[in-house]
């Protein structure tokens, strides 16, 4: 029961299995070697024959499981091999035995050649153990038997060993997994059966099937495996149980905790699975089940876990994923399901369905499985009440962010992973990283052109300042998606001293220590090169001003806010540029939402870069000094803001947590309410059917129908909710009607007939008080209304009745003329239809009379039942419903 390497599902194999491939070959080839070269004739030809022929047809008979492995009974035949052929013909026995199983299956190349290579080592490695032993024990009675014991167990280790660890590099599974007892056990016996095949055969060959017998049990051992992993697949959907996803993410989360990498969880509700149901029929609604199951595997990769979770809940594990990389699979996923059609074998038609997904993500929302998974539902069921069909991030975290490693804190509250950071790697589109080429190009252009214009004499001075705005950048803080620094203040304060011709300079020092120290992309790295350029050459066109009769220690003071806040323009400019040109958002709406509060932080920071320059140009280097200090400062307070922010987010996010927790549990419960009250109301409709035997099952009769003709019309799924509930409850105030009038078998009179119409008004006041029900009012309000305005209650005409309810009227006309009543027999269906188009454009809407006759003619509507036996005929007459 040994195995091997199965097929996944994408190609490509990791680098660290290619190399652990690539030693397997060189390990079988540098045992091949010591074997072929003792020399040995070729004997045993037809043993060859038979033991490959036999190797290659087990090889066809095995058991792929989810894990990536392969049970046969294949080295039975191996270990024989290598205690009964030479090693040339040895050496032919895996690559031929395999041969046939590559041509049937068509594996990726490294697959098989993985397979092979390991086969051959191990047959290869256990004749040389025997060859060893056999020498060593010569002589002796327990010579061969020893030898061969020790070869089986050889042949066991490597084996099972090889296959361990490519598995384990190329997929992600533990050793324990893979080296199971009852795995090493089954292979240990089928070794020991190797060795009494290979005894047999060379005692008498007659005596094999005796030894082969055994094999039987072994090849039913094989559903142990079998049932194992049927234990961990959910027979509706072919995905994993619940059970085993839990045990696949602690696993995955173990991992993540260990290594510091990132985890994410999906957990997918499908929308409206009771309606399909209902509608359909459960075969239907395990048909939609399957259906997203098939997507899903489509969109999730090879170490991927996904699982049917619940009754119509779906979770993904998604190992080494960020939580934005996991929303863009979970929209994919949500895409795909709302534009994929589902086939339903049991009716005969497609059915399009929805999901509404939350993604939750390692550490940010919680370090053990039910944190994450409570999260991701949380997320999933709020993504429901926000309409459906869509994606929702778990819940809101406050967090800072950087702003292109400027001394900025930036307090926002995410609620989609789009947000408009500044990190241009993260761009999807060509667009920001064409911006970050030409803001560079154009920033370093321009900071030269300024450096060509005459280099400042004062180099001593410029390089103080140059080493200030690089220990500030060293010394940033690093918060969740970037820094912090008081490196901008230094670079300002060297625009406001040196001038234009410092822009460059002071820019190209500050990137480069967030390059060397930070490691930066490429197109980061030159957007913040272009932007700080641009932003301090335009800060020292500013503090170059000169006004007459103004002096300098008054001037640059006053243009100091003015140069920090027109610097900053261009900073946050450019950067809000970057997600409007990926079509996330508009520019003015990133910089307001994101940068427009920043704004006044600058102006400070102008200010204060334009009163050291003053003292510069009064006291020399002994400002820079002061300055210095000022900056240690600045940084420190930075840090005491920073820890107080993280501290602030945190409550806030331990608070959302709270509060969000308890609105769900409100939103269940109102749920529950809402399901109770709806299942009473139900009963209540099916007692006023009750009270006639002969319309008994019209309102559930009429809703289907209703439904019939809602989807032939295009109702979306929303107003094919509200329609159903609308004619599920259309007669519930028929409750306030007695039933000497309701079931009298003669002509009613006008009192009585006054009663009768008073019912739409009483059964919408009735539906009106659950609340939850009100958009279904109307409908029930207004389906006795006519065309012509000539109906009741309101005397509403045409367009100006709901469209529900002139659906509902038709439907209620139709069933009640193919039903008996005590007043006249039922017609037939042909008849009722005559009936309805004689009364269309007068009684009843023609596109909802067209509608009805296409869902019968296409038998889209099969609950239709034929009507009861006919009633003996009055001379009453009454109009339907």
């Amino acid at each position: 029961m040994a195995q091997q390497a199965e097929p996944a599902r994408s190609p490509g194999l990791p680098g660290r299995a290619k190399a652990f491939l690539i030693a397997t070959g060189v390990a079988a080839v540098a045992v091949s070697i010591p074997a072929l070269a003792r020399g040995h004739e070729l004997r045993g030809f037809w043993t060859f024959v038979v033991i490959t022929a036999a190797a290659s047809v087990t090889q066809l008979f095995a058991f792929h499981t989810i894990r990536n492995q392969v049970f046969h009974t294949t080295p039975l035949l191996l270990v024989a091999a290598a205690l009964l052929l030479p090693p040339p013909l040895l050496l032919l026995v895996p690559l031929l035995s395999h041969i046939p199983d590559w041509i049937r299956k068509r594996y990726a190349w490294y697959i098989q050649t993985f397979n092979i290579l390991n086969f051959t080592l191990a047959v290869m490695a256990a004749w040389l153990v025997r060859s060893f032993v056999a020498d060593a024990v010569a002589g002796r009675s327990a010579a061969w038997a020893v030898s061969a014991g020790a070869a089986a167990a050889t042949f066991v280790v490597v084996n099972n060993v090889g296959f361990a660890l490519i598995l384990r590099l190329a997929r992600g599974h533990t050793v324990r997994e893979i080296l199971n007892p009852q795995t090493l056990s089954a292979d240990a016996a089928l070794a020991c059966l190797g060795v009494a095949l290979a005894d047999f055969w060379r005692a008498d060959p007659w005596l094999v099937p005796f030894a082969l017998t055994p094999i039987f049990l072994l090849q039913a051992a094989l559903h142990i495996p079998q049932l194992a992993e049927e234990a961990r697949v959910d027979a509706k959907t072919n995905l994993a149980n619940a059970r085993h996803f839990r045990e696949a993410l602690a696993e995955e989360l173990t991992r993540a905790r260990r290594f510091g990498r990132p985890l994410s969880v999906i957990v997918a509700d499908l929308d409206l699975l009771r309606n399909i149901n209902n509608t359909y029929g459960h075969l239907a609604g395990d048909a939609v089940l399957a259906g997203i199951a098939d997507i899903l595997r489509r969109h999730v990769r090879e170490y991927d876990v996904a699982a049917r979770f619940g009754g119509e809940e779906f979770a993904i594990v998604l190992p080494e994923t960020s939580l934005r990389e996991a929303w863009r699979i979970a929209e994919r996923i949500r895409e795909a399901t709302a534009t994929t059609p589902i086939w339903a074998e049991s009716v005969g038609q497609y059915v399009t369905v929805t999901l509404s997904l939350g993604v939750a993500s390692f550490p940010a929302h919680g370090s053990d499985p039910d944190d994450l998974l409570h999260h991701a539902d949380v997320a999933a069921y709020h993504a429901k009440l926000r309409g459906r069909n869509r994606v929702q991030r778990a819940s809101r975290r406050a967090m800072l962010t950087a702003v292109a490693s400027e001394p900025l804190i930036h307090l926002a509250v995410a609620e989609e992973p789009a947000t408009p950071a500044v990190r241009v790697e993260e761009a999807a589109s060509s667009g920001p990283r064409l911006l970050a080429r030409a803001a560079g190009v154009v920033g370093v252009v321009a900071g030269t052109l300024a450096l060509a214009g005459g280099v400042t004499h004062d180099l001593r001075g410029l390089l103080v300042m140059a080493g200030l705005v690089a220990i500030g950048q060293a010394l940033a803080l690093e918060v969740d998606h970037g820094t912090i620094s008081a490196g901008a203040v230094a670079a300002l304060a060297g625009a406001a001293i040196f001038g234009m011709q410092a822009a460059l300079v002071l820019a190209v020092v500050g990137v480069t220590v967030d390059l060397v120290t930070r490691r930066w992309p490429l197109d980061y790295a030159l957007l913040s090169l272009g932007v700080r350029s641009l932003a301090l050459l335009l800060a020292g066109a500013i503090f170059t001003v000169d006004l007459r009769g103004v002096p300098d220690e008054v001037l640059t003071p006053a243009l100091g806010p003015v140069a920090g806040a027109a610097s900053f323009t261009v900073i946050s400019g450019l950067i809000s540029l970057a997600p409007a040109l990926a079509g996330r958002a508009s520019v003015w709406q990133v910089w307001r939402e994101s940068f427009a509060w920043l704004l006044p932080h600058y102006a400070v920071y102008g200010f204060v870069a334009a009163v050291t320059a003053v003292a510069y140009h009064a006291v020399g280097l002994y400002a820079l000094a002061a300055f210095a200090v000022s900056l240690l400062a600045i940084r420190k307070t930075q840090e005491a803001v920073v820890r107080q922010a993280r501290r602030n987010a945190e409550n806030l996010r331990d608070a959302a947590d709270i509060i969000q927790t308890q609105n769900v549990s409100l939103q269940r419960v109102n749920q529950l309410l809402k399901q109770r009250s709806t299942s009473a109301m139900e009963s209540l409709s099916g007692i006023v059917d009750m009270r006639d035997a002969y319309t008994a099952g019209h309102s559930r009769r009429v809703r289907d129908l209703a439904l019939a003709m809602g989807r032939d019309l295009g109702l979306s799924p929303a107003e094919l909710d509200v329609l159903g509930w609308a004619a599920l409850f259309h007669d519930i105030g028929k409750l306030a009607v007695p039933e000497a009038i309701l079931l009298k078998p003669a002509a009613l009179t006008d009192a009585e007939w006054e009663v009768v119409r008073r019912h739409p008004d009483e059964g919408a006041s009735i539906i009106d008080r659950l609340g939850f029900l009100a958009e279904a009012v109307p409908a029930i309000r207004h389906h006795h209304e006519r065309i012509d305005g000539t109906g009741y209650p309101a005397r509403l005409a045409g367009e100006r009745i709901p469209l529900e309810a002139r659906i509902i009227h038709v439907a209620d006309a139709y069933d009640s003329m193919r039903t008996n009543r005590v007043y006249r027999a039922a017609r037939t269906s042909a008849d009722a239809l005559d009936e309805l188009h004689r009364g269309a454009a007068k009684q009843f809407c023609e596109h909802c009379v067209v509608a009805l006759e296409r869902v019968l003619a296409t038998g889209s509507f099969a609950a239709e039942s034929p009507a009861p036996a006919p009633a003996p005929a009055t001379s009453a007459t009454r109009t339907a419903g």
